[in-house]
């Protein structure tokens, strides 16, 4: 796989990126607070990859040297409490302790592997930690609501197209971050076939959501009626 074929399935899913954080300002004052987040959150994937491309090519154009890395490394310290913040609110504000606790570990742990540990390298040891705990989220959501029962028409509930979001990417990307570091550093593989099978997750997780949006939209509506 070229460069070029890489770059070009990286920003169709930063296309993804924007409609998903279009659709979630839509209506913007009527969404539930999680649906914010959640735009919050796909916001700040869209930044974070098109900050990637852009420090990519002042790079290459020798105007700035900053690495592609740092963008993506810092994004994913960040996801993961605002993640939990959607958890905590869908969960009935319940789990509260668990929740700050994990937020708190896994956000030391990411900076500290940035600071000092891999640094400049995507930082996989951040990415593996961060999908267990996002796939022990999406399996305690699931549990919860065949405990709770919210709704008898799951699929018109928003937060459970975005869990099952969620659990298809992270448990698709988890094998691939925990041999990242052994491709990159032990087969000195450049990751571009790798990486387009992480995009093309992406893709799915981000299509996923912004079903999810449409139907938060569809309720709205039907409640104004």
């Amino acid at each position: 796989m070229t460069f070029k074929q890489f770059d070009f399935i990286a920003q169709i899913q930063i296309g993804f990126y924007i409609v998903a954080t279009v659709f979630s300002f839509v209506r913007f004052h009527h969404r539930e607070a999680y649906i914010k987040l959640i735009g919050l959150y796909c916001a700040a994937s869209a930044v974070a990859d098109l900050s990637s491309l852009l420090f990519y090519f002042l790079k290459l154009n020798h105007v700035v040297s900053i690495n592609v890395n740092y963008a993506a490394s810092v994004f994913h310290i960040l996801a993961l409490p605002l993640l939990s913040m959607v958890y905590y609110i869908t969960l009935g504000k319940s789990q509260k302790k668990q929740l700050v606790s994990i937020t708190v570990i896994y956000s030391l742990v990411g900076i500290t592997n940035l600071l000092f540990i891999q640094k400049e390298t995507i930082n996989s040891y951040t990415l593996i930690l961060q999908s267990i705990i996002i796939i022990g989220y999406c399996v305690y959501y699931f549990y919860w609501l065949i405990k709770e029962l919210p709704t008898m028409y799951l699929h018109r509930l928003p937060m459970f197209w975005i869990n099952s979001a969620f659990m298809v990417f992270y448990s698709g990307n988890l094998f691939l971050f925990v041999f990242t570091s052994y491709l990159v550093h032990v087969l000195n593989n450049n990751l571009l076939v790798y990486w387009s099978l992480h995009n093309f997750l992406g893709m799915i997780k981000f299509s996923m959501i912004i079903f999810a949006l449409w139907t938060d939209l569809q309720n709205i509506k039907s409640h104004s009626l």
